[in-house]
């Protein structure tokens, strides 16, 4: 079964992930739609609750007893989510993404190296972007030993992204190539991307230079 993380910034970040993660893969992880409606559900009052427990400013007996009660709900609805999804149907990344280990699976930890992915972005065809990755030390499109997947983080629109707190998380991928598409109404922007390696202990590799490209319409 998987894995939470411990400190309560880490959970929300898995939260954040896992969440997105879903919403793009649960047809094919065979999600019921009411399962994924219930975890989207939840989540969207942890993102309310959780700041707001968690700032010293605005915590309070009450918002801190909703979010402990939001946080056991989001885990018993992914623990129930992880339990129905075959073992057939799980891959490496799915794996990685949602900290669940291989049964009787015993492996050595390779520590995150500190290499980084390289993207470019092929915005050639209408409203899909085709990244291509390689690895900043091997220069190789093979990912690092140690290294599971590479997630894949965007901004859309408006400046060049200086945090992580601006991007959202839109897949991982353990090829070298990823694609996404965009909504009509994003034709015409700048794009932004950070990605970073991630193993199979989820732990999570330094942040790439960013790399952009406009959506065609």
């Amino acid at each position: 079964m998987a894995h939470f993380p411990d400190k309560e910034a880490t959970l929300s970040y898995y939260f954040q992930v896992v969440v997105a993660y879903i919403g793009l893969n649960f047809t094919r992880l065979l999600i019921t739609l009411p399962n994924k409606t219930a975890l989207t559900d939840e989540y969207a009052l942890w993102v309310v609750e959780y700041p707001l427990a968690s700032t010293h400013a605005t915590q309070t007996h009450s918002n801190v007893a909703s979010k402990d009660i939001i946080e056991a709900k989001m885990k018993n609805i992914l623990r129930g989510i992880y339990g129905d999804i075959p073992e057939s149907v799980l891959t490496a990344t799915d794996r990685d993404t949602f900290n669940i280990p291989v049964v009787g699976g015993a492996h050595s930890h390779v520590p995150m190296g500190e290499s980084t992915p390289i993207g470019k972005a092929n915005a050639g065809a209408r409203l899909h972007h085709v990244i291509t990755l390689t690895d900043s030390v091997s220069k190789k499109s093979a990912r690092p030993h140690g290294v599971s997947a590479c997630e894949v983080w965007q901004k859309i629109g408006g400046v060049t992204p200086v945090d992580a707190s601006e991007l959202s998380y839109i897949g991982s991928t353990s090829n070298a190539v990823f694609a996404t598409d965009f909504p009509g109404v994003d034709a015409g922007k700048m794009i932004y991307y950070w990605m970073r390696w991630v193993n199979s202990l989820n732990e999570k590799g330094t942040w790439s230079p960013v790399f952009s490209a406009t959506v065609q319409g």
